[in-house]
């Protein structure tokens, strides 16, 4: 079984790639997308009932057209040298360990190594603001502003004398309290979601 979306996958990629490698030479621009469309097409023979999933994955693996194309500028003699087999080596560990913890050398650490492509790199940057060293700044925050949006304002007269206190609805109160809860689950839970979700990658990688 062929999956739904198949040719439009493929063609789209191959597409993108011709579009990254119109500054190269036509023999080595022609090599590189025939070996492409050649391991596509091997690749895909080994799944009995193929899905989308699979196709998006095989083409994950290949990389980013744009990172292909600028290994061929760099005269790298294979286009499977820009997407390596990602084995988790000291770097990958250490990326994985630093981000949500020392967030600006777990992500230099990111960058440096080829077991991810780009679009898992930024998203191991940009979902991280931080990492958790920035809950020092965010939950305090948020905390304060949960607690301003909830509470109740009193006024005072010269003698220091309350002269009206006034406090928002018990279901605004309420809101403000769960909207609270739910950005610190957030951010306590995304780091961990990113990191697992680039350790599966990494691992996916390793295995194919």
């Amino acid at each position: 079984m062929t999956a739904v979306h198949a040719e439009q996958l493929v063609d789209g990629y191959i597409s993108r790639l011709e579009l990254e490698l119109l500054d190269i030479g036509p023999d080595r621009r022609r090599e590189i997308i025939d070996d492409i469309r050649s391991h596509i097409a091997e690749e895909r023979g080994t799944h009995e009932h193929e899905t989308d999933a699979d196709l998006l994955n095989l083409l994950d693996r290949l990389g980013d057209p744009a990172e292909i194309a600028a290994a061929a500028r760099d005269g790298q003699s294979t286009w499977g040298q820009t997407a390596p087999a990602g084995r988790a080596g000291l770097v990958e560990v250490l990326a994985l360990i630093l981000t949500p913890i020392v967030w600006p050398a777990g992500v230099v650490l990111l960058w440096l190594s080829p077991a991810w492509t780009t679009r898992q790199k930024l998203l191991g940057t940009l979902v991280w603001p931080g990492g958790y060293p920035g809950l020092f700044i965010l939950l305090p925050l948020t905390l304060m502003v949960g607690s301003h949006r909830g509470g109740c304002a009193t006024a005072f007269d010269d003698q220091g004398r309350v002269i009206w206190t006034t406090c928002p609805p018990e279901w605004q109160q309420t809101v403000a309290a769960i909207a609270t809860v739910i950005v610190v689950l957030i951010v306590l839970v995304l780091p961990v979601a990113v990191g697992i979700y680039l350790a599966t990658r990494l691992r996916n990688r390793a295995t194919s």
